[in-house]
C-alpha cells in the first residue's frame, strides 16, 4: 500500500546515517586495537589511518542523524513517532532542541555527538596514547551507536530507531487508522512536549550534562590504556586536566539540573534526593576521589591502584545511571525516568562490556602496578587525601544503595529468593531527604574540615608544629564567625531533634571552616600567587555550597500556613506528597497574610498556543508598626491543567533578593471546565451544638446559640408559629467577622420550613434543617454556591541566603577551570 502524505527521505537517511555510525565505529575499534597489537611500524601507520577516518566518518554519520530527526522536528512531520510523540504545531521554537532529546533516543544521540567531539580532540592531542585511549573511545561509540540502531538480530531488538513511522510502532499495527492509505490526513497535531521540559534550563542543561557523561570515559580509557600496555605511569600526566574536565563539566550539568528543579518544579527546592539525581551525583562523587588520590600519586607514588579503580568505577556508574534512567526500573520512585523501552538488557550489556575488562585486567595485574611499600605519616597530605577519598567513597555507597532499592527487589524476585525465604519488597524510606541528610551531613562534615585543613600539609610529612602555626588564625576566625552566625541567624530547625540540630552547627563550622581555611592558603601557603590557587578557589566555592545548601535548608520557612486547618488531609493525592497543612487557599481578591506579605490572588490567565495557565499572585509587605505598604510585587506561577485527568503539573516562580527567595507554587485549582457548567455544589449537613464550628473554605463558622424570637426580612411571622433562629457568627481568613441568622419554624402545628440566611462576600449559605433535642443539637446545611469557583491552593517558601550556594557552584566552576588551565600550560 502506497500512504498518502508521508516524508520518507529524512527518516531513511537518517536511519542510513545511524547504521554507517554503526559500522564506522566498528570498524575503528577494531583498527585501533590492531594499532596497539602491531609491532611494524609501517602496518601501525596503516592501522592508524584506517582507525582515524574510521572515527571521523563515524563522526559526520552521527552529526546526520541529529540534523535528519532535527530537520523532521522543524518540519512537525507527524508520521515519525518521535516527532509525534515530543513536539506540536504551537510549540515554541526555542523548545525544538529539548524536544529533540526529551526522549531516550535523543539523548544518546546527543551523547554520542559529545563522543565524537572529544574523540577528535584526543586524536590530535594524546600523541603516543592515542591508540589504546581510541581503542576504548571507539568502542564506547560503538556502544551508543547501537542503542540508535533499531533492528532485530536472531529475534533480538538492538536499540531504538528514532526515525520509526507512527503506523510502525507495534502499539499501532493493528490500528484501523493506519490500515489506510490517506491516514496523514487525520493527524494534524503532536502529543506536545512534557511542560516541564518546556523550560531555557532544558535546553542547555542536558547538552552540559551529557557532555560531562561523555567526558568521564577519557580518564577510564587513559586508565585501561596504562594498564593494557603495561605502561602504569606515564598516562598519569595526560589525563589530570582531563580529569578536572570531567569533574567540572559533570558538576556544572547536574547543578544545572538543580536550577532547572527549583525554576520549574514544585519540588519546593533544588534537590530532592530523587533517584535520577542521585544516579548521577555518586559517579562524579567518586571521580572527585580518583582525582585526589591521583594528586596523591603524581607527588609521593602511592594510591595509583586506587586512582585506576576509581576512573573505573565512575564511568561504569555512569552507565548504570542510564540504566537506571533509561530501563523504567525507577518508573515509581523518580519523576525524571524514562519508561522501559525493551532496552534494559542492552543497557546492562553495555555496562558489563567495560566492568568485565577493566576490573579483570586491575585485578590480574594488581602485582605490577608500581606502589611504594612505606606507609604514608599520618602529617602527609597523601594520606588525608586518600582519607577524604574514602569518605566520598561512603557516600557514594548509600546513595547508590538506597537509590538501587528497585534493582535489589528485582534481583530477589528474579532469583526466585523472595518466594523461597518469603520476603517482602525493600520499602524505599518514608522520609526520602531525611534518611539521606542523616548520613550525609556527617561525611559533608568530615569533607569541609579536610578541605580547610589539608592544603596546609606537605606531602611525605608535615613538620608538626608547623601545621599548627599555619592553621591556627583561620580556625579562630571560622569558629568566631560560626559563634556570630549562630548568634544572629537563630537556626532552630529542630524538626528531626536535637542531635540533627548539633549536627547542623558543626557543619556550620565546617563549611565556613573550608572558606577560611583556604582563603587564608592563598596567602599563607601559595604566597598570594592567584594563577596556582584553582585548587583553593574550587576549595572555596566547595565550602560556599556547603554553607548555601546548609543555611537556606535549616532556616528554610514554609509561609503559607493553613493555620485554619481548610484543607483536610485526604485533599491532596497521596502520591503527591504534599502537607495540608503547608499549603493555603486563596480565593480570589481576598487578601491573606503570609509570614511578611501580604498575599492576593487575583486571577489567571492563558494564552494561545501556550498550554500553561497563569496565576497572578501580588504581594504586600508592610510595616508591623503602622501598616503602611513598604514594598509590592508579583509573581507569575504557571501550571498545566490536565482537565482529563483532574491533576495540575506547576512550574513556581520566585523573586528573588540578595539575602532570600520567596519561592511559590499553585498545587491545586478548581477544574473550570466543569464548573462553568453551572452551579452543581450541594449543600454539606452538620449536626452541632453551642460552641460548635463548621469550617468552610474561608473561614469558619461557631453556633452562638438559639433566638426564640428571631427576625429576617425573609421571615413574616404568623399567629401560631414556633420560631428558632440559630445565631452564627462567620470568622474569616482575613480576620473579618459577620453574623447569621438561619431560621427554622413549625406553622400550623405540623409543616417545618427553613429561612436561608446568605452571606454575599462569602457566596455562603446556610439553612436550620432541623433541632434534635434528645442530642441538645440542630441540623445545619451548609453551601459554598459556584460564586467561589476561582481560587487556587498554593504552597510559599522563603530561602534565605540561597545565592551563597549559586555564587559558591560558579566559583567551584571557576577554581575547577584556573586548575586546567594551570595544568595545561604546565604540560
Amino acid at each position: 500500500m502506497k500512504f498518502v502524505g508521508e516524508h520518507l527521505l529524512p527518516g531513511q537517511l537518517g536511519h542510513f546515517f545511524a547504521v554507517l555510525a554503526f559500522v564506522a565505529s566498528m570498524v575503528a575499534t577494531v583498527a585501533y586495537y590492531r594499532v596497539v597489537k602491531a609491532k611494524e611500524p609501517a602496518l601501525q601507520e596503516s592501522w592508524k589511518k584506517l582507525a582515524r577516518w574510521s572515527f571521523i566518518i563515524q563522526s559526520a554519520a552521527v552529526i546526520a542523524v541529529f540534523s535528519c530527526l532535527y530537520y523532521i522536528l522543524y518540519n512537525h512531520f507527524f508520521e515519525y513517532k518521535y516527532a509525534w510523540r515530543n513536539t506540536s504545531r504551537d510549540l515554541p521554537i526555542q523548545y525544538l532542541l529539548s524536544s529533540l532529546w526529551s526522549d531516550q533516543e535523543g539523548s544518546f544521540l546527543l551523547w554520542s555527538i559529545w563522543n565524537s567531539i572529544l574523540g577528535i580532540i584526543l586524536i590530535r592531542t594524546s600523541k603516543k596514547w592515542e591508540a589504546p585511549v581510541m581503542t576504548i573511545f571507539s568502542l564506547a561509540q560503538l556502544v551508543m551507536a547501537s542503542m540508535l540502531l533499531g533492528i532485530f538480530i536472531f529475534g533480538y531488538k538492538i536499540g531504538s530507531n528514532p526515525f520509526t513511522l507512527l503506523r510502525e510502532a507495534p502499539e499501532n499495527l493493528a490500528a484501523p487508522i493506519f490500515q489506510t492509505a490517506d491516514y496523514m490526513q487525520h493527524i494534524h497535531d503532536g502529543n506536545g512536549l512534557n511542560v516541564t521540559l518546556q523550560n531555557y534550563w532544558m535546553v542547555i542543561h542536558p547538552p552540559v550534562l551529557f557532555l560531562g557523561f561523555a567526558s568521564m570515559i577519557i580518564p577510564f580509557a587513559f586508565a585501561f590504556a596504562g594498564l593494557w600496555t603495561r605502561d602504569y605511569t606515564s598516562w598519569v600526566k595526560p589525563v589530570l586536566p582531563w580529569a578536572l574536565f570531567a569533574i567540572m563539566l559533570l558538576g556544572t550539568g547536574i547543578m544545572m539540573g538543580a536550577a532547572w528543579a527549583y525554576e520549574s518544579l514544585n519540588f519546593g527546592g533544588y534537590w530532592a534526593w530523587d533517584p535520577v539525581e542521585n544516579a548521577s551525583l555518586v559517579p562524579w562523587l567518586t571521580m572527585v576521589a580518583g582525582l585526589h588520590t591521583l594528586l596523591a600519586y603524581k607527588h609521593t607514588g602511592h594510591a595509583l591502584k586506587s586512582t585506576m579503580f576509581f576512573f573505573f568505577i565512575s564511568y561504569v556508574l555512569i552507565l548504570y545511571s542510564s540504566f537506571l534512567t533509561k530501563s523504567g526500573i525507577l518508573g515509581d520512585t523518580s519523576v525524571h525516568s524514562f519508561t522501559d523501552m525493551g532496552m534494559s538488557g542492552q543497557l546492562l550489556i553495555s555496562m558489563l562490556i567495560f566492568t568485565v575488562p577493566a576490573i579483570t585486567l586491575l585485578i590480574t595485574r594488581r602485582k605490577e602496578i608500581p606502589s611504594i611499600k612505606k606507609e604514608e605519616s599520618t602529617y602527609s597530605r597523601e594520606f588525608w587525601l586518600f582519607v577524604g577519598s574514602l569518605v566520598l567513597l561512603i557516600a557514594a555507597i548509600q546513595i547508590t544503595f538506597t537509590t538501587s532499592i528497585p534493582v535489589w527487589n528485582k534481583l530477589l524476585s528474579l532469583s526466585g529468593l523472595k518466594g523461597l525465604f518469603k520476603l517482602d519488597d525493600l520499602a524505599p524510606p518514608s522520609d526520602t531527604i531525611f534518611h539521606f541528610n542523616k548520613i550525609q551531613i556527617w561525611i559533608a562534615i568530615v569533607l569541609g574540615i579536610l578541605t580547610a585543613v589539608v592544603q596546609f600539609l606537605k606531602y611525605k610529612d608535615t613538620p608538626r608544629g608547623l601545621l599548627t602555626k599555619k592553621i591556627w588564625l583561620p580556625t579562630v576566625i571560622a569558629v568566631l564567625l560560626t559563634g556570630l552566625i549562630a548568634w544572629k541567624g537563630t537556626i532552630t530547625y529542630d524538626t528531626y531533634g536535637a542531635g540533627f540540630l548539633t549536627a547542623i552547627y558543626i557543619m556550620l563550622f565546617a563549611s565556613i571552616y573550608a572558606i577560611v581555611g583556604n582563603i587564608s592558603y592563598i596567602f599563607i601557603g601559595l604566597k598570594g600567587k592567584i594563577k596556582s590557587a584553582g585548587a583553593s578557589v574550587a576549595h572555596i566555592g566547595f565550602g560556599m555550597v556547603l554553607l548555601g545548601v546548609l543555611i537556606s535548608s535549616a532556616k528554610m520557612e514554609v509561609i503559607s500556613i493553613d493555620r485554619m486547618k481548610m484543607l483536610n488531609d485526604g485533599f491532596f493525592r497521596k502520591e503527591s506528597k504534599q502537607n495540608p497543612r503547608e499549603n493555603i487557599m486563596l480565593p480570589k481578591d481576598l487578601q491573606i497574610q503570609m509570614g511578611d506579605y501580604h498575599v492576593t490572588y487575583v486571577g489567571d490567565s492563558t494564552a494561545k498556543g501556550d498550554p500553561k495557565t497563569y496565576y497572578v499572585m501580588r504581594y504586600e509587605r508592610r510595616d508591623k508598626m503602622t501598616g503602611e505598604v513598604k514594598e509590592k510585587f508579583t509573581l507569575y506561577p504557571d501550571a498545566f491543567v490536565n482537565k482529563k485527568e483532574n491533576s495540575l503539573s506547576s512550574n513556581p516562580a520566585s523573586k528573588h533578593y540578595l539575602t532570600r527567595d520567596v519561592f511559590t507554587y499553585v498545587s491545586a485549582a478548581p477544574n473550570k471546565s466543569e464548573e462553568a457548567n453551572g452551579d452543581t455544589t450541594q449543600y454539606v449537613t452538620h449536626e452541632v451544638k453551642q460552641g460548635d464550628s463548621i469550617f468552610f473554605s474561608r473561614g469558619f463558622i461557631v453556633l452562638k446559640g438559639l433566638n426564640t424570637k428571631p427576625e429576617s426580612k425573609n421571615y413574616v411571622p404568623q399567629n401560631g408559629d414556633l420560631a428558632v433562629g440559630a445565631e452564627l457568627e462567620v470568622f474569616t481568613q482575613t480576620d473579618d467577622h459577620f453574623n447569621l441568622q438561619p431560621i427554622y419554624f413549625i406553622r400550623d402545628s405540623s409543616y417545618q420550613y427553613s429561612v436561608e440566611d446568605t452571606l454575599s462576600p462569602l457566596n455562603l449559605s446556610v439553612r436550620f434543617s432541623k433541632i434534635m433535642p434528645a442530642d441538645n443539637k440542630i441540623e445545619l446545611k451548609v453551601k459554598e454556591t459556584a460564586g467561589f469557583s476561582d481560587y487556587v491552593v498554593m504552597k510559599a517558601l522563603v530561602f534565605p541566603y540561597i545565592n551563597v550556594l549559586w555564587l559558591g557552584i560558579l566559583i567551584t566552576i571557576v577554581g575547577t577551570g584556573m586548575s586546567i588551565y594551570h595544568r595545561t600550560r604546565r604540560k
